[in-house]
């Protein structure tokens, strides 16, 4: 088994998610933003910044097009998962 550490958030991590594919993983972190990580390199892909602080949690729309995040600024955002558009 391969273990490896991805690094880049400033502060914990609020909750994970693979993309449908299993080719991504999104991360929530409490530093307010959602990296997208090549799990292979181990590589952040993309920063979605929109969240004021804390984010909780982060989930993948069925056909991985969309991203959902939830945060403590009591707002949902979601995503496009190409773009990283709000």
């Amino acid at each position: 088994t391969l273990v490896r550490i991805l690094e880049g958030h400033e502060d914990a991590i609020g909750g994970v998610a693979w993309s449908p594919d299993g080719k991504t993983l999104a991360s929530a972190g409490f530093d307010g933003d959602i990296r997208l990580w090549d799990p292979a390199s181990g590589k952040t892909t993309r920063v979605l910044k929109g969240h004021a602080n804390w984010v909780f949690c982060v989930a993948w729309s069925p056909d991985g097009g969309m991203i959902a995040s939830g945060g403590y600024d009591r707002t949902v955002r979601l995503w496009d998962a190409k773009s990283g558009k709000e």
